[in-house]
């Protein structure tokens, strides 16, 4: 299937982590073909080296014009999130400036585009379209059915001990790893970015009423198991079991039926994401209540190497192996590796 050209929109925000959009689809994009990124505040170059020292031939550049004049695209997406899901600031002013060149729209933010009068008038003035990727999900109604018990693929749930801390990065690498030693893998996405990273089954869980949202994990995991039959299933996780404002994890483990679990940390993070007066839970803490709700194990731990130098990532790594005994590994410089070794010594008979 071919597969659109897009320029991804990540101004002021693709070296923090609000351009977190950007990052996965710069990282892994099955739906998309990335053509470029546009962040006008830093210097031009290669999106991955810029983003994690990893050259992946996709350019960023400071300006938009220039970017549609080198780059074959046709959708524009919004890599950008903001607090409460609304259009960044400023932001707006690129949207028309897409539609006006005939550049259809994809959003995965909580607010709407396809609602704005503006942006539909221009849409249809240049025949374009807006795709907002919660809207998808807003009205998909499941209930939960305990039909998972049919299914046998090994269900594995990717934790943070906070949002917006490489949950969906390690899960990527996790299924490319287990595929590179021949076992059969699907993710299953759980936020906008996987929908728009093209993984084939998952939903939006914080677009969906909360009744249903373990039907839907459910309905998920039914379907790619009906699909493909993988050896392996990667729940992505959303939020953190302990963040006030982003909640998220519980409907994974329970309704995910899960075999274990690994969980990401940032050891050097002062706060959780947004809330300046929240320190950073102790990580096992977070393991001990993943433990009890699900009385499965720990299987590894990823390090976010936030504001860590490569001795304090060796000093966590001995910590973290000491404390859980599991493989801990920092994932953009080292792989996924031990982690899948230890998957497949205890799962794979």
């Amino acid at each position: 299937m071919k597969k659109n050209n897009a320029l991804v929109y990540a101004d002021g925000r693709y070296t923090c982590a609000d351009g977190k959009t950007a990052h996965g689809l710069v990282r892994y994009s099955k739906k998309f073909h990335i053509s470029s990124v546009v962040d006008t505040t830093i210097a031009e170059g290669d999106a991955g080296v810029i983003l994690d020292g990893t050259p992946r031939d996709i350019p960023l550049y400071n300006n938009l014009d220039r970017a549609l004049n080198r780059s074959k695209v046709d959708t524009f997406i919004i890599g950008a999130v903001s607090e409460g899901g609304m259009l960044p600031e400023g932001y707006n002013t690129a949207v028309q400036w897409a539609l006006n060149h005939g550049l259809n729209i994809v959003s995965g933010l909580h607010q709407f585009l396809s609602d704005d009068k503006l942006y539909k008038k221009l849409a249809n003035k240049n025949g374009c379209t807006i795709t907002d990727a919660r809207k998808l999900f807003r009205d998909y109604k499941r209930f939960y059915t305990g039909e998972i018990t049919s299914v046998e693929a090994i269900r594995i749930a990717i934790l943070g001990t906070d949002s917006a801390i490489g949950k969906r990065t390690i899960a990527v690498m996790l299924n490319e790893t287990i595929k590179a030693f021949q076992h059969s893998c699907d993710m299953i996405y759980t936020g906008q970015t996987g929908w728009m990273q093209g993984w084939p089954h998952g939903i939006i869980l914080d677009a969906m009423i909360n009744d249903f949202i373990s039907g839907g994990i459910e309905g998920a995991i039914l379907q790619s198991w009906k699909d493909d039959h993988p050896d392996f299933m990667l729940i992505e996780g959303q939020g953190s079991i302990v963040h006030p404002f982003f909640p998220g994890g519980f409907e994974i483990l329970a309704a995910g039926k899960i075999h274990g679990f690994i969980v990401v940390d940032a050891p050097k993070r002062p706060h959780l994401d947004g809330f300046s007066g929240y320190p950073m839970p102790d990580v096992s803490r977070v393991i001990k209540i993943a433990e009890l709700l699900t009385e499965k194990p720990l299987l590894g731990i990823g390090l976010n190497r936030e504001n860590m130098d490569p001795t304090d990532i060796t000093k966590f790594k001995e910590i973290y192996t000491e404390c859980f005994d599991v493989p801990v590994v920092e994932p953009i410089s080292e792989g996924v590796e031990p982690i899948v070794k230890k998957i497949l010594r205890d799962y794979v008979h």
